[in-house]
């Protein structure tokens, strides 16, 4: 018996030896994230009483993933690298792991920097993703502080959904993933790094492009995506200045007059936010987020909406397996103008969330959760934390999930 299973491991060994052969200098690795829970939610207070949503239960496994990346080394100090990363929704068996969903890419690492070509989050959203990431489980979650921090939270915009945002032309905020980018990272000077990144309109000229979010003629049409920032990190702090321009994308006017109906034949959508975190001690740190974005259209029409946003948290690890963290996150109801004969107000357009949570790790890959966010939106805001709702005008969102993360 006991030859048996030496022989059928390495026969099992043999054939799974060419998948992840590795030749001198090159490397492949496999790894990733799961992080079921069980979630209780509701949506109550809607302007029209009949747009709330009944509580209900559901079991989510928010942006849990699978990736595979490797590198190698080319010589001269030089690397070429590549990540393929899908997010796996284990909780429906829907997706598919080799569809690069997340970010994937392949580029080259040296001396002068890295190039990535691919699919992955914007300069703006990555910066920024290194504060608050609430236990690692943040990305697609209900607690993230990005669903009011980043959005344009009026109808049919808000809401952070479990991908990220791909593509041009149909998103309202500035915590995407933008497809078909070209990335580049300078090396790191002294806990400096800077990066940018464009993401070009692949359909400019297209005279078959539909036209059934977008105002302007085909042909002046460039949905390009432009993103840049700086980091530093060095000891206790963390600091970061990020900018994200989207041209062409006619979200606002879009949100706020419905498709077609402003005769706007340019847009400029743009985003600024500084991200930080400060070690008080090695296991208490206090956040911070303070962003500004604009949303502007011209031509015929002009419109432009302004709005800031801002959030605080603080994580804290007791000195054993118990960790906690909260964070409170503000979006103001912004100002409006425009040149029709209509007015924009922009009263009830607020919104806030507070989150937290407790966990317990069993290991430095292994924990167990409790986490609970209320999202309160004002009068005409429709920011959403959630994909198992859609959110109404007015509606405020109350959430608790018990989960279990591991990370491989």
């Amino acid at each position: 018996m006991q030859k048996k299973t030496i022989l059928a491991l390495a026969a099992g060994t043999a054939f799974a030896a060419p998948v992840f052969a590795q030749t001198t200098g090159s490397t492949i690795e496999i790894y990733g994230r799961l992080y079921p829970q069980v979630t209780s939610v509701e949506a109550t207070g809607a302007t029209d009483p009949a747009d709330n949503e009944a509580r209900r239960l559901s079991v989510d496994t928010s942006n849990s993933r699978i990736g595979f990346r490797g590198q190698e080394q080319l010589g001269g100090g030089m690397s070429a690298i590549w990540q393929l990363e899908t997010r796996v929704r284990f909780d429906s068996g829907a997706g598919n792991v080799w569809a690069g969903n997340r970010d994937s890419f392949l580029g080259l690492r040296g001396n002068w920097g890295t190039v990535r070509f691919g699919n992955f989050d914007t300069v703006y959203k990555s910066y920024g993703a290194a504060v608050g990431n609430f236990f690692g489980i943040s990305s697609g979650n209900f607690v993230s502080s990005s669903n009011v921090l980043s959005e344009l939270g009026v109808s049919g915009g808000g809401g952070e959904d479990g991908d990220g945002r791909t593509g041009q032309g149909n998103a309202t905020g500035f915590h995407i993933r933008a497809a078909n980018s070209i990335h580049y990272e300078t090396p790191e000077f002294g806990g400096f790094q800077a990066g940018v990144q464009y993401s070009p309109d692949e359909r400019k000229g297209n005279p078959t492009r539909s036209t059934a979010s977008i105002h302007a003629p085909v042909s002046g049409i460039n949905a390009e995506l432009w993103s840049t920032g700086v980091k530093y990190e060095a000891g206790p702090v963390y600091a970061s200045l990020q900018y994200e321009r989207h041209n062409d994308w006619f979200d606002a006017a879009a949100n706020f007059f419905g498709p077609n109906t402003l005769p706007s034949t340019d847009s400029r959508d743009q985003a600024y936010r500084l991200s930080g975190k400060f070690a008080v001690t090695p296991n208490h740190r206090l956040t911070g987020d303070v962003a500004h974005m604009e949303w502007k259209e011209s031509g015929p029409a002009t419109f432009e909406y302004k709005r800031n946003t801002w959030a605080v948290g603080w994580e804290a690890n007791w000195g054993g397996p118990w960790r906690t963290e909260i964070t409170y996150t503000n979006a103001d109801k912004g100002s409006c103008s425009t040149n029709l004969l209509v007015t924009c107000p922009t009263d009830g357009l607020e919104g806030k969330q507070i989150a937290a949570g407790v966990g317990y790790a069993f290991s430095k890959r292994t924990l167990v959760y409790a986490i609970g966010a209320k999202l309160t939106n004002g009068t005409n805001a429709a920011f959403n934390n959630t994909a198992e709702l859609d959110v109404n005008l007015g509606a405020d969102t109350k959430q608790f999930a018990i989960g279990m993360s591991h990370s491989f």
